[in-house]
This record gives structure tokens, C-alpha cells and sequence, in this order.
């Protein structure tokens, strides 16, 4: 008798895809998981970030991302939800930066296109304390230096 194993569901695969970007370090793969009316939110609400669209997202990760290196999200946890079209997932991050290590902790709400390939809202609900502290670090390091490129690895 063969086995019968269900083949992946496409919405984890688009919210991998999506954990995968981020730890390519590619901002175009980032933005490909994306339907053109996505909406990505930085919580709890005690972050002061709006929501931002697609164009917003990009310029603000434009803005930091390259102080970044070896960024790396680690999945914890996955949820499915199929009928509501949701992936949900616990995972933590490192990376090494401009103004020393990052480490965080999410809880990532990636809410589907119907066919399950493509991102329409991302909640990212991070370490409120951990987010604070690392930014203000970053925003006052960009304010005394400007805000270079991290030097490659050698």
C-alpha cells in the first residue's frame, strides 16, 4: 500500500519564501511576496510605525537594511490557517550590524491572496524593548555618522 503525504500548502511556502528573502539579505525578494496593495505593520502599537505600503516598505528597508549583516530568522514555530488564508509564525533573528549585534523575536501574521501566493497584510509583531533600544542606537549612530554602508566581510 503507498503512502499518501499531503504536499505542502502554498501559503507556508509563500510565508517561507518571505523568511527566506530576508536571510538572502534581498530586498527585491522581500518586495516579490508581495501583492501590489500590501500592507506591513511593525507592532504592538506602542512602536510609533503606520502601516506602510509597498512603496513605503521598500524605502524604509532601503534606508536600513544595508547596516545590516548575516541577518538570519530562525523559524521557532508555524501555524496554518488555511480557511482564512494566514500563516503564522514564531521565529527569532541575529545579525551583525553598524552599531553591534541585533537579536529580536517575532510573531509574524502573514494574511494571504486567496491562492495562498502572495502577501496582502504582514503583521510583525516584535520585542518592543529590544526594537526600541536597537533603533535608537541605529537612529543615533545615522545622526552622528550618516548613514554609510556596512564595509563588506573581508
Amino acid at each position: 500500500m503507498e503512502s499518501v503525504t499531503a504536499s505542502p500548502w502554498i501559503g507556508r511556502q509563500t510565508a517561507l519564501a518571505a523568511i527566506q528573502a530576508y536571510n538572502d539579505n534581498s530586498i527585491a525578494d522581500i518586495m516579490a511576496v508581495r501583492a501590489p496593495n500590501c500592507i506591513h505593520e511593525i507592532l504592538p502599537q506602542s512602536i510609533p510605525r503606520p502601516p506602510m505600503n509597498n512603496q513605503e516598505y521598500e524605502k524604509y528597508l532601503d534606508g536600513t537594511w544595508h547596516n545590516f549583516r548575516n541577518f538570519h530568522a530562525e523559524v521557532i514555530d508555524i501555524i496554518e490557517d488555511r480557511d482564512k488564508n494566514k500563516v503564522v509564525i514564531h521565529a527569532r533573528s541575529t545579525a551583525e550590524t553598524t552599531v553591534g549585534k541585533y537579536a529580536n523575536e517575532y510573531m509574524l501574521v502573514f494574511h494571504l491572496t486567496w491562492a495562498g501566493d502572495k502577501v496582502v497584510r504582514f503583521q510583525e509583531f516584535v520585542d518592543s524593548g529590544a526594537t526600541v533600544a536597537f533603533f535608537g542606537r541605529l537612529r543615533k549612530h545615522i545622526a552622528e555618522n550618516g548613514n554609510p554602508q556596512l564595509a563588506p566581510e573581508a
